[in-house]
């Protein structure tokens, strides 16, 4: 018995980290069109794209002043998170730092052209 208690512990330590079905409203006030959300913990370069169920597929490209529903897979015990947007004329923006686990909205903005979100 003790053997097999021993083997289950080796298998939960050793296990990886379960991600989480984890979501939040963005809303695009970058004065420009964003065609493509992608995320990353913060401090990495592991960018997973925007999960988007059929029935928010057609929003996008998500015009200035609109939002929708950010879906992604979040890693266990991680909060803080950077946003990339793709815009429509293919350049891209990078928003570092966002805790998604405390906030339920987000806001990306090119303030004086330099990144800015504001959450709550």
């Amino acid at each position: 018995m003790r053997t097999i208690t021993i083997m289950a512990a080796i298998l939960f330590v050793s296990a990886p980290a379960l991600a989480e079905d984890w979501d939040f409203i963005l809303t695009n006030e970058s004065g420009k069109p964003i065609k493509k959300i992608d995320l990353a913990v913060s401090g990495t370069d592991d960018w997973k794209p925007n999960i988007k169920p059929e029935e928010i597929a057609d929003k996008w490209p998500l015009k200035v002043r609109e939002r929708t529903t950010i879906h992604l897979d979040k890693p266990s015990g991680k909060c803080r998170f950077d946003i990339k947007a793709t815009f429509a004329d293919d350049t891209t923006q990078v928003w570092t730092g966002t805790n998604i686990c405390d906030n339920s909205y987000v806001t990306i903005r090119l303030a004086g052209g330099k990144p800015t979100v504001s959450a709550n």
